[in-house]
C-alpha cells in the first residue's frame, strides 16, 4: 500500500524504474544536485527521457499498485456511523436540505433567507452554479496537503454546504454554524492505480494529456517529489503539503475504508 506521503512506501520501486528510464549515471547525478525547487529536480529527470515513454512507463507503475487516499469533511457522530456502514456516497444536494435547515436554524438571519434554501441547494447542485459538486466525492493523495494545507474542509466541512451558506447570507456569517457539533475526520480509503489515474485526470485523461505534449499531473507529482528527495535526503515529502486531489462519481463501499481518523478540532475562522 502506498501512502504518498510516506517515501518509504514507494520510494524503492519507483527508483528501479526512475533507473530504467534514465540510467544510473543520471540518477547518480541527481544525488549531487542541488535544486531549489521540486519541479526543478523533475525537469532535470525528463531531460533525460522522452514524454511518452515517462508516461507511459509511469502509468504502468501506477496501475499496478494501490494507494491510500484521503476525504476530509466534517461530520455530526451519526454521519460517522452512516459512513461506517454505508461508506462514502457521492453528493446529492437534496440530501443536505435536513441537515442544514438544522444548522442554520441558529443563525440570526435564518427566518429571513430559509424559504430561499432548496433554490439554492438546485443551483449550487445540479444547477452546477457554483462548485461543481453534485454526484461526486473527492479526495486527496496527500494527507499533509489535506490537514495542513487546503484545510477548509476540515474546519467547516463539505464545500458544497460552504458555497450554499455564502449564498444564503452573502458572506461568511454562517460558516462558524458548519463548524459546530461537528467533528474533523479524515476517511483513508484504499484504491487501486487505475481509479486514481482516473480520479486525478477526470475531464482531459492522461493519455489526452499525453497527446498535447505534457507529462500528465499525476506522473509528475510522483516524478518531481522522488527526484527532489533523492537529491535532498533530508527533505520531508510531506512538508510539501502536495495539492494532488482526485474525483469519484461512485459510492466507497465500507470494505474500501481503511480508517476513519479523528482529528483534534480545527477552529473555523
Amino acid at each position: 500500500m502506498i501512502y504518498y506521503d510516506k517515501f518509504e512506501t514507494w520510494a524503492g520501486d519507483f527508483r528501479d524504474l526512475i533507473v530504467d528510464l534514465v540510467g544510473k549515471h543520471v540518477v547518480g547525478n541527481l544525488a549531487a544536485s542541488s535544486f531549489e525547487y521540486v519541479e526543478d529536480a523533475g525537469d532535470y529527470l525528463a531531460t533525460h527521457t522522452d514524454i511518452l515513454t515517462a508516461s507511459s512507463e509511469i502509468q504502468s507503475w501506477l496501475q499496478s499498485r494501490e494507494f491510500c487516499v484521503f476525504h476530509g469533511t466534517r461530520l455530526l457522530p451519526e454521519e460517522i456511523l452512516s459512513v461506517q456502514r454505508t461508506g462514502l456516497q457521492p453528493l446529492r444536494a437534496t440530501d443536505r436540505e435536513q441537515r442544514l435547515r438544522e444548522i442554520l436554524d441558529r443563525h440570526p438571519k435564518w427566518f429571513s433567507v430559509k424559504d430561499k434554501l432548496c433554490e439554492v441547494l438546485a443551483d449550487v447542485g445540479p444547477g452546477e452554479k457554483q462548485g461543481r459538486r453534485e454526484r461526486q466525492v473527492h479526495f486527496s493523495l496527500s494527507r499533509s496537503g489535506l490537514v495542513n494545507g487546503f484545510d477548509h474542509y476540515l474546519t467547516h466541512g463539505s464545500e458544497f454546504d460552504q458555497h450554499v451558506v455564502r449564498r444564503l447570507f452573502g458572506d461568511r456569517s454562517g460558516l462558524q454554524l458548519l463548524n459546530s457539533e461537528t467533528v474533523p475526520i479524515l476517511v483513508h480509503v484504499r484504491i487501486n492505480g487505475g481509479e486514481l489515474i482516473r480520479g486525478t485526470h477526470p475531464y482531459s485523461s492522461y493519455s489526452d494529456v499525453v497527446d498535447m505534449g505534457e507529462i500528465p499531473g499525476l506522473a509528475r507529482t510522483f516524478l518531481d517529489a522522488w527526484a527532489f528527495k533523492t537529491a535532498k535526503p533530508s527533505f520531508e515529502i510531506a512538508k510539501l503539503q502536495t495539492d494532488c486531489c482526485m474525483m469519484q462519481q461512485v459510492a466507497t463501499p465500507p470494505e474500501r475504508i481503511l480508517n476513519i481518523e479523528k482529528l483534534g478540532d480545527l477552529a473555523a475562522v
